[in-house]
């Protein structure tokens, strides 16, 4: 069997034995259309172990990926988006994968694959943005270090589109990693005038020192939330603010976090259970007394956020 037999063995789909089948040609020769094959039918068959959930086996042959790559003719760059498209694959599926160690990969990245696309009617952020967005998943839990490792990988993220939601919540992200606390909340607060999830909310929250604007913030976190287990946090960082200036909402909130955590058999935290036993005597104010003040909290954010 030849090279050519072996993709047109690719072509028809059959994976595994077009991999044996180089396998063997490879062991006693590599020539530029032996490894060429061989790079392709290995990530042929790198595909075909995620989907059957063989994950072990696909780590073991995107490394054989990168260990080929350097022996093969690769002028487009399909080689390359192959294997950064493998890593985000692996990062999908393994915890604490190291996906830094493919910088080179994402470094060689062509202008194609910074350009956004529509798949199944919707649109799709670039590769480049995806392995972005990977790089940056767990960003307030990073050291400058590592900030210093991807940082010209983000820099050309932003230039291409800077007003992306991802985008602007690494930047706040990373200002506040460096200790740069205004141009955080400078950064928040643009991203709060075109967005309103409530973790954007609630992240901003973390960087206000005024008490009024920090309740309306975290009050914003809790309606702006639609799924209910989500909610939970939000109410207990309501009633740690407000435990000794309005300890009777305060004992709502908390209320509302028991009930949520309950509901949903999630874990009650340790400060949770301080705070309950340090509220128990206290009486909670009335749904609609609550409600209130998470209507009037707009107008409060509304007014920090138009405020440059």
């Amino acid at each position: 069997m030849e090279v050519r037999d072996i993709f047109e063995l690719r072509r028809e789909g059959r994976t595994e034995e077009a991999y044996r089948a180089i396998l063997q040609i490879y062991a006693i020769h590599q020539g530029p259309h032996t490894n060429l094959c061989m790079f392709w039918c290995t990530n042929d068959l790198f595909k075909m172990r995620v989907r059957e959930k063989r994950i072990d086996e696909a780590r073991k042959l995107l490394y054989q990926l990168t260990q080929l790559y350097p022996h093969i003719q690769d002028r487009l760059l399909m080689g390359n988006r192959a294997i950064v498209n493998a890593a985000l694959t692996l990062d999908k599926n393994i915890d604490n994968f190291n996906l830094v160690y493919f910088m080179p990969f994402f470094n060689r990245m062509t202008e194609a694959d910074w350009q956004p696309y529509i798949a199944q009617g919707h649109s799709v952020p670039s590769l480049g943005q995806q392995v972005v967005n990977h790089l940056l998943k767990n960003l307030p839990q990073r050291d400058t270090k590592y900030v210093d490792t991807i940082a010209d990988l983000f820099r050309t993220a932003l230039k291409k589109s800077p007003y992306y939601k991802e985008n602007l919540r690494h930047l706040a992200q990373m200002h506040t990693l460096f200790g740069k606390k205004k141009e955080a909340v400078d950064t928040y607060k643009k991203l709060l005038r075109r967005h309103h999830d409530s973790y954007l909310y609630a992240e901003l929250a973390k960087l206000i020192y005024n008490p009024s604007e920090k309740i309306a913030l975290y009050s914003m976190a809790v309606t702006m939330q639609r799924k209910e287990e989500y909610r939970a946090k939000y109410h207990l960082e309501l009633a740690a603010l407000m435990q000794d200036t309005l300890p009777a909402r305060a004992a709502y909130e908390l209320q509302c976090y028991f009930g949520i955590r309950q509901r949903h058999q999630q874990h009650i935290t340790a400060f949770a259970k301080r705070l309950m036993d340090k509220l128990k005597t206290t009486k909670p104010v009335k749904d609609e007394d609550e409600r209130l003040m998470y209507l009037r909290a707009k107008a409060v954010v509304n007014k920090l956020i138009d405020n440059e």
